[in-house]
């Protein structure tokens, strides 16, 4: 049967568009104003706007919208945007059908698939990576990897993970960013190996080289510095609670409100969240304490961030800003990263004679084998005491008064 004269669709032509017995279905009625234009209707009553075009040997057929969604006058408008896309040379079909592939090959997509993976391989007999080694993986993945999270996987080049690698070396140590380094380029090895793509650009790029072990730490002046550029705002609190407690940034920017004793000035590190799966007491000293009170006053479940499932987040442009403040200031600092500010106290406690057990105790740093008999709570008063003097001494940098006549440090946190 040969098809009806084409009239210009309308919206009340097209309400009225039904289908004989003895037309197929999906029956295709094309406009008498835009050629190539039509409308494709289903004994289901379902109604489709679409144009067609031919782009090189092929004839393409793109959908634009049901009807309902959509009037006449909206549908051909955008059917006349595809044909001139198509007089430029452009295949808008293949332009969707790319998009959507970039879409299920995002980076955040194929790390999630990885991950998942780590926690239950699909290989027989092959064990799931250890919690603690998934945990890291996965904040190399997702916080550290975190600018290619919508990138499609196949358009990140070796200049990328350079640099991505100088950002978060500058940001968070070369420690950091050669582990991220080894953390992506096994997850494109599999990658590759999955087809997701065709070469493991991570694995191109040489990590930056030997990373020799870091020894920056913060002398007098700069820890003033950096205390004093220190706004009164969630980032700021998390650089003086680092100072003042030498944990690491993630135990401090992702603390649960839950870890906080405030009654006993405790805060207690779970063992999950350590990074040597070991849990730690921190006493909190009156500096600390302070922070953290009024931190939490506006917080739900995390001390720090804006959200309900991890904490802090925003790290690199906020250490920018810190940074940028302190120059301003007429400060010249060498580069320097948060995990620094771990270092400087452990130096700092050297430099007050602290005994070296009681500061790896601070630290939370393993002992030897032999050694390891202490519950959580053995050298808590002796912590508390070298965290009192070292709060002092960083009351007498920023105030400039001797530790032998320092003010509490609560006066000086703004």
């Amino acid at each position: 049967m040969s098809s009806p004269a084409p009239l210009k669709l309308t919206d009340a032509l097209v309400r009225k568009l039904t289908l004989s017995e003895d037309m197929p279905d999906g029956r295709i009625f094309f406009d008498g104003e835009l050629p190539r234009f039509g409308v494709r209707v289903y004994r289901s009553g379902r109604k489709l706007w679409f144009c067609q075009y031919r782009f090189g040997k092929q004839t393409r057929k793109e959908t634009i919208g049901l009807t309902t969604e959509k009037t006449a006058e909206q549908a051909r408008e955008i059917a006349k945007d595809i044909f001139a896309h198509v007089r430029l040379g452009r295949d808008p079909v293949a332009e969707r059908q790319q998009r959507q592939a970039d879409a299920e090959d995002r980076f955040s997509l194929l790390v999630a698939s990885y991950l998942h993976e780590k926690l239950h391989p699909i290989k027989p007999g092959k064990k799931p990576m250890r919690p603690r080694s998934y945990e890291e993986v996965k904040r190399h993945l997702e916080t550290h990897c975190a600018p290619f999270a919508n990138k499609p996987i196949r358009s990140i080049t070796k200049g990328d993970v350079a640099d991505l690698y100088k950002d978060i070396s500058r940001e968070s140590g070369a420690g950091a960013a050669s582990h991220t380094w080894a953390s992506l380029r096994a997850m494109m090895d599999w990658a590759v190996r999955n087809d997701n793509m065709e070469r493991n650009v991570a694995a191109l790029y040489d990590g930056g080289g030997t990373n020799p072990p870091r020894d920056r730490q913060l002398k007098d002046p700069e820890i003033k510095a950096v205390w004093r550029a220190c706004r009164d705002d969630q980032f700021g609190n998390i650089v003086k609670l680092l100072l003042l407690t030498g944990a690491r940034r993630d135990e401090v920017g992702h603390m649960p409100i839950a870890e906080i004793d405030f009654e006993a000035r405790e805060w207690v590190l779970p063992e999950e969240r350590a990074k040597n799966a070991r849990a730690h007491l921190v006493p909190l000293t009156d500096a600390p304490l302070a922070i953290l009170q009024k931190a939490v006053e506006a917080q739900d479940t995390f001390v720090f961030g804006y959200g309900k499932e991890r904490g802090f987040s925003g790290w690199s442009k906020a250490k920018t800003a810190l940074d940028k403040r302190i120059a301003e200031a007429g400060h010249k600092l060498e580069p320097w990263t948060l995990h620094d500010l771990r270092r400087t106290f452990a130096t700092g406690l050297q430099r007050l004679k602290v005994e070296p057990h009681i500061i790896e105790a601070c630290l939370n740093h393993a002992p030897p084998k032999l050694q390891r008999t202490y519950q959580l709570h053995d050298y808590a008063d002796e912590k508390l005491a070298a965290l009192n003097r070292w709060a002092a001494h960083v009351d007498a940098i920023v105030t400039g008064k001797t530790t032998d006549n320092v003010r509490n440090l609560r006066e000086v946190m703004s």
